[in-house]
């Protein structure tokens, strides 16, 4: 559950870049991300499998959009996107780290 957490810092983050970016295009952008972190947090809550899953592909994805985003001049502030950074890795390490869990243990 403490990658639904990282999850959850990250839609946090991603509000907040929003709001700070005066909601510019790409600040627009980051609402949708964190909208979908958001019910990802609530479907691992509720111990959905395929619900990590998905999380993790999206986090992988986000984690390279965000690089994407660090290697031009963004209205989003670097701190912003580092931070994202930041707890998208967690939550992908997280999100990992519990799939292979679940399928060692149905393998054994």
């Amino acid at each position: 559950m403490t990658a639904g957490y990282f999850l959850l810092l990250s839609a946090v983050l991603h509000v907040i870049g929003s709001f700070l970016s005066g909601f510019t295009t790409v600040g627009l952008f980051l609402l949708f991300p964190a909208a979908l972190y958001t019910a990802f947090f609530f479907g691992l809550r509720r111990g959905l499998d395929w619900v990590a899953w998905l999380a993790l592909v999206c986090m992988l994805g986000g984690m390279a959009g965000t690089v994407l985003e660090l290697t031009k001049a963004s209205s989003v502030s670097g701190w912003i996107l580092w931070g994202i950074l930041a707890a998208d890795f967690c939550a992908a390490v997280l999100l990992g780290r519990m799939i292979w869990t679940k399928v060692a243990a149905r393998q054994s």
